[in-house]
């Protein structure tokens, strides 16, 4: 009797385990799983507005289950981790130069695709800058097979994120400086669309940098990237 008591409770024990576990991860329809704590501590250092006034902006949209993982691998490198860490806002630098500056030198990719989802929005384009220009210089970039495959699968992921950026932000917002730099940034990320997948989409139609795209163009622009994901 005390044996059999002792294995149904072993078998309780496992099974709460289990459900612990499972419960603990976030896992897209792809089998993507990230831990719940670790989407909660980038959303904490890279969304906190408090005290700031950034409400007028649409909320950035959250970094995929894929760059997670990618980036959960990179922040056991310690310089990054300390670079990413002090993105939070009570760092007092609002525009995260010292993580561009480790950016450019290392060419980090994952850390410029987390801080796109940066709470300032002027950072946030500069974000998109630097992941536009990793893509241009990654040609230069010497790499093994086996890594190139890698790198190509950060292409595809970074792709993926900035298409559900389209799709989950609105075009435009009203206001005058506000609406200009969000302009800004959706025109960034269309280039930066372009410049992985070697097409070209015209954003402007008055030579402003106003983003003037009409809906017709930017569904055939969207139709266009997620054709390249098919490759």
């Amino acid at each position: 009797m005390g044996q059999h008591l002792l294995v149904v409770t072993v078998i309780l024990l496992l099974g709460a385990c289990r459900s612990e576990s499972s419960s603990a991860q976030q896992q897209d329809s792809d089998g993507c799983a990230v831990p719940d704590a670790f989407v909660q501590h980038v959303q904490r250092v890279l969304s906190d507005t408090t005290g700031r006034f950034f409400t007028d902006y649409p909320a950035p949209t959250p970094l995929t289950c894929e760059l997670l993982v990618i980036l959960q691998e990179e922040l056991k490198d310690d310089s990054v981790r300390y670079h990413f860490e002090h993105l939070h806002q009570r760092y007092g630098d609002p525009r995260a130069s010292a993580a561009f500056t480790f950016i450019k030198r290392h060419i980090d990719f994952p850390l410029a695709m987390a801080l796109t989802t940066h709470w300032n929005p002027d950072t946030r384009i500069e974000a998109v800058e630097a992941v536009n220009n990793y893509r241009r210089i990654r040609p230069m970039v010497c790499a093994t097979q086996e890594h190139y495959a890698q790198l190509e699968e950060q292409d595809r992921a970074a792709v993926r994120y900035f298409l559900r950026v389209l799709e989950t932000t609105p075009m435009y917002i009203n206001g005058s400086e506000n609406s200009t730099i969000h302009s800004i940034y959706m025109q960034t990320v269309m280039h930066t669309l372009d410049r992985f997948t070697g097409q070209e989409h015209s954003t402007t139609g008055d030579m402003h940098r106003r983003l003037d795209m009409a809906e017709a163009r930017l569904q055939q622009a969207i139709a266009d990237w997620r054709k390249w994901l098919e490759r």
